[in-house]
């Protein structure tokens, strides 16, 4: 029989960390996983650093109101127009996908309140007007602000 050695952080049972940003390891196995109160991700550390798994909880988005990061928000503006507001002080990295879920926003948009942060590198709102439409924004930090990614 032999001994079974392991360098860094090493679950023996198939656990996940939990923990604040602050808390996670610098380094670690590659598997082992962490889930970050902060960002409210689940990461998996590669060998050579952490990454977020980009699976995101889904809503309902029917009338205005702010919204979270790392979320799917499925918005329905058969009501009428919707404004989202994005988070105050979101991290780097954090996402938040938009979907017109009744493909209409043709008739009634969807505008997304940039909250002091860029959207695509301008300091005005974003606003939506195309039925169907489904995007994606990722923040890149205050210099650069929210990207848009179009899926």
């Amino acid at each position: 029989m032999g001994r079974k050695i392991s360098l860094g952080i090493y679950p023996q049972t198939d656990s996940t960390l939990t923990g604040q940003l602050a808390d996670r390891p610098t380094t670690a196995n590659a598997g082992v996983k962490f889930f970050n109160t902060d960002s409210n991700q689940l990461e998996i550390y590669n060998g050579s650093g952490w990454h977020a798994i980009h699976e995101t909880l889904n809503a309902a988005l029917t009338s205005s109101a702010g919204v979270s990061s790392n979320r799917s928000y499925w918005v329905d503006t058969t009501g009428g127009a919707v404004t989202a507001s994005l988070p105050a002080s979101p991290a780097q990295y954090d996402r938040i996908k938009f979907a017109d879920s009744h493909n209409t926003f043709g008739s009634n948009a969807l505008t997304i309140d940039r909250n002091g942060k860029l959207i695509a590198g301008t300091a005005d709102n974003m606003t939506v007007d195309t039925p169907g439409a489904s995007f994606t924004l990722i923040f890149h930090g205050d210099t650069a602000g929210w990207k848009v990614e179009v899926i």
